[in-house]
């Protein structure tokens, strides 16, 4: 008989149940995987952590401006829980955008984007060097407007029903401003410059026709920037 015979046969006499045996043993070695995984990674852990909250400056990217020039300012990490310092560098950050945008083209970042030294973004830079051409070219004279419809207050009483019906006989805003768009992701739109007289005609043209609208921009095209990853 051979060996694997014999175990069955061992199985079978004692009438285990070999599925929970199988499992028992998987829950065993994940546990193990798990605890020395835990080894492995608590000095890194650690060092990750103690990182963060460390005090002291770290480069903070804004975005990429002509040329694939890195928009760049000092962000201490103390600023971060100072409700006046964090103000100022949300307003640092979007000057820089915006001056990059009235040159003609801005690959806008995430406030926040950091890295712990020049060399370290300059490097990030090089690799990426070639999307970041690609994207600038993409959004070369183009900016990001916001236009949000605005709901009426709900009426009382019969009136409800009558302003539903006014309202859905109105042009669908999203569906008009789209056709002089590049780009939309919800209610921002990408919109080249020389679009934007046909962009102001499309507004104009759906307020006469009832639309409350909320119009914003030009802004850096923060909805519509293709990041490297």
């Amino acid at each position: 008989m051979s060996g694997d015979e014999s175990i069955a046969r061992a199985l079978r006499e004692r009438e285990l149940d070999v599925t929970e045996l199988v499992r028992q043993a998987e829950a065993e070695a994940r546990a193990d995987v798990l605890a020395r995984l835990r080894v492995l990674f608590a000095d890194e852990l650690l060092r990750r952590v103690q990182h963060k909250l460390e005090p002291g400056s770290v480069v903070a990217l804004a975005g990429i401006g002509e040329g694939v020039r890195p928009l760049l300012f000092d962000l201490d990490h103390a600023a971060l829980g100072d409700e006046t310092q964090l103000e100022q560098l949300v307003r640092t950050h979007n000057d820089l955008l915006s001056a990059a945008l009235a040159d003609g083209v801005v690959v806008p970042f995430r406030f926040g984007t950091t890295f712990a030294d020049r060399e370290a973004l300059e490097a990030w830079v090089e690799r990426h060097r070639r999307p970041l051409e690609q994207e600038l070219a993409r959004l070369r004279g183009k900016s990001e407007w916001s236009v949000e419809a605005i709901a009426p207050e709900r009426p009382s009483g019969g009136r409800y029903l009558e302003q539903r019906l006014a309202t859905a006989a109105l042009p669908d805003v999203r569906a008009r401003l789209a056709e002089v768009a590049e780009e939309r992701a919800g209610d921002a739109y990408l919109v080249a410059n020389d679009h934007q007289a046909a962009l102001s005609d499309a507004i104009a043209e759906l307020e006469a026709a009832g639309h409350e609208l909320r119009v914003t921009g030009p802004w850096p095209p923060y909805s519509f920037a293709r990041l490297p990853g």
